[in-house]
C-alpha cells in the first residue's frame, strides 16, 4: 500500500473576528466544513460536501457570520434547480454548514463572491444567473467592489504573485511556485514549497502542510522557532 495521501486544506479567515472557516477535501472527493476558534484554536466539523468548492471565489464576512461561497456538484449531487453550479451565502453557525439562505443559479464563468461589509456583498452575476432564493437580509450591491479580496486582506498583488508584509521587515510571498519567506532590505527568501496555504492571523504566521495546520511563536533569521501543530487534519472524526 502506498503512502496516505494528505487532505487538502483551503481556509477563510474573517477580518474582525477570530472565526475561521475550513474546507477539508479528501480522496473521497467529499469537502468537511470546518469551524475554526481562532482565539482558541477549537475545531468544530460540520457539514460535508461531495463536489467541489471554488474557496479562491468565496468569501467570509469581517464579523465571521456569514459565509459566500461557489460550488459545483454534478448533476447528481446539485441542487436540482441550479443544473450544477450555483453560488450561495449561508450563515456560519456554531457547527457550520452549507445550508443556503440565499442562492443563485451560476454559471462556471460568473458567480464569484465578496463581501463588502459585514451587511452588503457583491456577487459576480449576469443574464445567466437566476436568483432561486434571498433570505440572508444582506444588501446586494451591484458594482464589482475596487480592490479584489487578496488586496482587502493586505494583500499587495505583484508580477510575480501576491505578497503580505508580516513583522520585524519579513514578507509572505506566494507564486506559481508556492510560499517564500522574505526580508527584502536584507536581501533573503526562505522556499517553503510545501505550503499549501498560509497567512498572518493576527499575531502570529499560520499555514497547512502535510494535511495539518501549524503556528510559530517567532521568527527568526528565517528560523520558524516554536513551531507547533494547531491541528492535525489527517484523520476526522467519523
Amino acid at each position: 500500500m502506498g503512502k496516505p495521501v494528505p487532505p487538502r486544506l483551503s481556509f477563510l479567515l474573517a477580518s474582525e473576528a477570530p472565526v475561521g472557516l475550513i474546507f477539508r477535501r479528501g480522496r473521497s472527493k467529499l469537502v468537511q466544513l470546518i469551524r475554526w476558534d481562532r482565539e482558541h484554536d477549537n475545531f468544530v466539523y460540520g457539514s460535508r460536501f461531495r463536489g467541489r468548492i471554488y474557496v479562491e471565489r468565496s468569501d467570509i464576512s469581517p464579523d465571521g457570520r456569514h459565509f459566500i461561497y461557489f460550488a459545483m456538484g454534478g448533476l447528481a449531487w446539485a441542487i436540482p434547480e441550479t443544473g450544477g453550479t450555483w453560488t450561495a451565502i449561508s450563515r456560519v453557525t456554531e457547527v457550520p454548514g452549507f445550508a443556503a439562505a440565499t442562492l443563485w443559479a451560476s454559471r462556471p464563468w460568473n458567480g464569484d463572491g465578496m463581501f463588502t461589509s459585514n451587511r452588503s456583498y457583491w456577487v459576480d452575476i449576469d443574464s445567466t444567473t437566476t436568483c432561486l432564493r434571498d433570505e440572508s437580509k444582506l444588501r446586494r450591491i451591484p458594482y464589482r467592489p475596487k480592490q479584489s479580496r487578496h488586496e482587502r486582506d493586505g494583500w499587495t498583488i505583484t508580477e510575480a504573485g501576491i505578497e503580505k508584509p508580516l513583522i520585524r521587515g519579513w514578507v509572505l510571498r506566494r507564486t506559481e511556485h508556492g510560499y517564500h519567506l522574505a526580508q527584502p532590505k536584507r536581501g533573503s527568501a526562505f522556499a517553503h514549497p510545501a505550503w499549501e496555504w498560509a497567512d498572518w492571523d493576527r499575531t502570529r504566521l499560520v499555514w497547512a502542510e502535510g494535511g495539518r495546520l501549524c503556528t510559530v511563536s517567532n521568527l527568526a533569521r528565517g528560523e520558524l522557532r516554536g513551531l507547533r501543530v494547531l491541528h492535525d487534519f489527517n484523520d476526522p472524526p467519523t
